[in-house]
């Protein structure tokens, strides 16, 4: 498991506090790559309080649910 950081040009609203955001924090295994958008600020580091794992954990089991119909 790799976790990262990218930044777009594209701006989507962050996945804790709902601002737009151009900065997104990477989860990558087994080829998969998920990005999540998290703003970075001064007052509050919502790309901290991003938890990876769980989400790409939810994610997955959604998308696997989904496969087997």
């Amino acid at each position: 498991m790799k976790v990262g950081h990218a930044s777009s040009s594209e701006s989507k609203r962050c996945a804790v506090c709902g601002k737009k955001t151009a900065h997104y924090k990477t989860y990558e295994q087994s080829d998969m790559v998920i990005t999540i958008p998290a703003c970075v600020r001064e007052t509050g580091d919502c790309y901290d309080r991003v938890d990876v794992q769980l989400t790409a954990t939810r994610a997955l089991t959604d998308i696997k649910r989904n496969i087997k119909g």
